[in-house]
């Protein structure tokens, strides 16, 4: 099994810095400004429509001045300074009077300043409304709830033909003859991310090929939702590309005597996982993971027949497969993979860091587990890289995996 390389997901999107203009002459000292003391209300609404192949966010906020350096006419609040989601569209600001000004910031990441449409002074709030839309697929709307506010109402709607899978259950849920709505209540704690997975499944559709291996032919066949060509064209392009080198870095030929079917699923049916390698079975990717992850359930073709005593080292000599199929195919995305991996690991140790036969790989995949495990992921590369890089490619190749 294996989650997708990118943890960024699990990180947050969003920051607020408000600006805080003082009506003082030059020579009089400055005050700070207790942050703190202001509130930020925000009543977010996520609403799949897939006839358009969108979401369309639209978000409340209401901003109160509460902060008392301000007081008496000394300074107000007049902007914010907001991170949005990256590759979104249709952006609008605006208040109940007219459209506010917004621009990007010369700040790393997608930061644009929201320009207020009068100044907020002591004691008194101001409402305006942001809108901006996700693109979706046509069967599929996989999206993240990302929130930062004191005081936060989350409405989620998708239409009743979707399978939906969200991976927090503190909402409350109404069904129409259309539409369901999952509501998250003002006072819940928005420290983290929350998944949505919306999938309309459809009859599957197939592509295949055969590729020319060491011993013998393989047929890979992708099984693949309407309107989800482009992502069956590249895991089929990533086995294709994949396979060969991982019979040339493992010193082992194609070890099954089966062919391959790489069958798109849901998050409910990888148990939270990107992938999971179910042997003669086929492959089973969640629409969302990319050829990374594919290229890690391959390798376990080859670290199976290792016969490893713990979990660990399967899952970490196939994440190092993973790095060396991208070493060669796509060399960038390995430097990057292996930067990411060896600082998660850096960051989560001191908390996390338990020994890794007492590791393991649980069914399913929560928000309850998710950081223990991860951990063992990156913690597990880590010692199979080690081992590579100091004794090079036959110490991690399966004649010799097989003696540790």
């Amino acid at each position: 099994m294996s989650r997708s390389g990118k943890i960024t997901t699990l990180t947050s999107l969003f920051a607020f810095v408000l600006t805080f203009v003082f009506l003082a002459v030059v020579t009089s000292p400055i005050a700070s400004a207790d942050w703190n003391q202001n509130i930020i209300e925000i009543d977010a609404t996520y609403e799949v429509v897939s006839q358009d192949m969108i979401v369309h966010v639209s978000k409340e906020f209401t901003f109160s001045n509460n902060d008392i350096d301000t007081r008496f006419w000394s300074g107000y609040y007049s902007n914010l300074n907001y991170k949005l989601p990256s590759s979104i569209g249709n952006l609008q600001v605006y208040d109940s009077d007219k459209e506010m000004e917004f621009y990007k910031t010369n700040t790393k990441g997608d930061y644009y300043i929201f320009e207020f449409n009068r100044n907020i002074w002591y004691d008194k709030s101001y409402t305006f409304i942001v809108e901006y839309d996700i693109v979706i697929n046509k069967n599929t709307a996989a999206f993240y709830i990302i929130e930062n506010g004191d005081n936060t109402k989350v409405t989620v709607s998708i239409p009743n033909e979707y399978e939906v899978s969200i991976d927090r259950n503190d909402y409350t849920k109404t069904q129409q003859p259309d539409v369901t709505t999952y509501i998250f209540n003002k006072g819940l704690n928005w420290d983290r991310s929350c998944f949505v997975d919306a999938v309309r499944v459809t009859e599957m559709q197939v592509i295949r090929d055969t590729i020319h291996l060491k011993e013998r032919d393989v047929e890979i066949s992708v099984e693949f939702w309407e309107g989800e060509n482009k992502w069956a064209n590249e895991m089929l392009s990533t086995a294709i590309e994949s396979l060969p080198v991982l019979e040339e870095i493992s010193g082992l030929s194609y070890p099954m005597e089966y062919d391959i079917t790489i069958t798109q699923a849901t998050s409910a049916d990888t148990l939270g996982y990107g992938g999971v390698n179910n042997g003669m079975d086929g492959i089973i990717m969640l629409h969302t993971e990319n050829y990374e992850t594919l290229i890690h359930e391959l390798a376990h073709y080859w670290t199976r027949e290792c016969d490893f005593d713990a979990i660990w080292m399967d899952e970490g000599y196939a994440n190092l497969y993973t790095y060396l199929v991208l070493e060669q195919n796509h060399p960038d995305d390995a430097v990057a993979r292996k930067e990411l991996y060896f600082e998660q690991y850096e960051n989560m140790k001191s908390v996390y860091d338990i020994p890794l036969s007492d590791w393991n790989v649980p069914d399913a995949l929560n928000s309850e587990n998710a950081n223990q495990i991860e951990y063992g992921y990156k913690k597990s590369f880590v010692i199979a890289y080690n081992k590579y890089e100091k004794e090079g490619l036959g110490s991690v190749q399966v004649s010799d995996l097989k003696l540790l």
